[in-house]
Parts: C-alpha cells; structure tokens; sequence
C-alpha cells in the first residue's frame, strides 16, 4: 500500500470516529421542547425522556412547602393544563402568577411532571409601579 493511500484510510477512520462521537453525544443530550398538548398527546412515550415544557403559572395553582422545598403550581398552555412539582432547587425571583417559565424534568404516568430545573422568563418590559409626582 503506498503512503497517500495509508494517509487517505487514516484520515477517513478518524472522520468517521468523530463523525461518530459528534452524533452520539448530540442525540444522548438532546432534549426536546413540547408544549403542554405535545407532551400530553406523546404519552407513554414520553415517561423516560427529559423534556422542557413551556407554559405560563396559573396563580391560584401555586403551592410552596418551605419545610420539603416544593413547589407545586400548574403551567398552561393553549393547548392544556401541567401540574408541575419542583423540589429543591432555588425558586427564580421573578416567579409568581401569568409568568411564563420552562420546566425541565420528566412526565410521570400519574400525569404529573417533576421538574429538576426551572427558568422564568422576564417580562420583555418593565413598568414603574410609582408614578413620579408632577
């Protein structure tokens, strides 16, 4: 065999490996963002993945156990209602009633998501509650 050809072989195993490790690594971390009805709609299938689901935290649903560290609240969408169940892990400052926020977790097939991690978004702007005296 001549030396081009052992280069050429050499570099397409290598490109092949990390062609390889690339599209391992990528489908083992990827995870898939679903609204409430997709994730609802996906069931069982769903049960051993970790998934995001957005949704907006309906106020009169928000349950905080500081003795356990749970929150319990429930995320909605247009397409369905979550109840959602997140322990331990610290609250956004920016929680609270209509905020939207991303849940990071798993279904349970009681139909409930534990949520490992959750993101508030931030209202795209601000208003003064105090208005300046004129």
């Amino acid at each position: 065999m001549s030396a081009k050809l052992k280069f050429v072989v050499a570099g397409l195993v290598l490109a092949v490996a990390l062609g390889y490790l690339i599209f391992n690594s990528v489908s083992s971390s990827a995870e898939y963002y679903l609204t409430v009805g997709e994730l609802q709609a996906r069931v069982p299938a769903v049960y051993s993945q970790n998934v995001r689901v957005a949704g907006v935290v309906d106020g009169g649903s928000i349950e905080r156990d500081a003795r356990t560290g749970t929150l319990k609240f429930t995320a909605e969408d247009g397409s369905g209602k979550l109840p959602v169940v997140y322990k331990g892990g610290a609250v956004p400052d920016i929680f609270g009633p209509g905020i939207q926020v991303v849940v990071q977790g798993k279904y349970t097939p009681e139909g409930t998501f534990q949520a490992d991690n959750l993101l508030a978004q931030c209202p795209s702007r601000y208003e003064d509650a105090v208005q300046a005296p004129k």
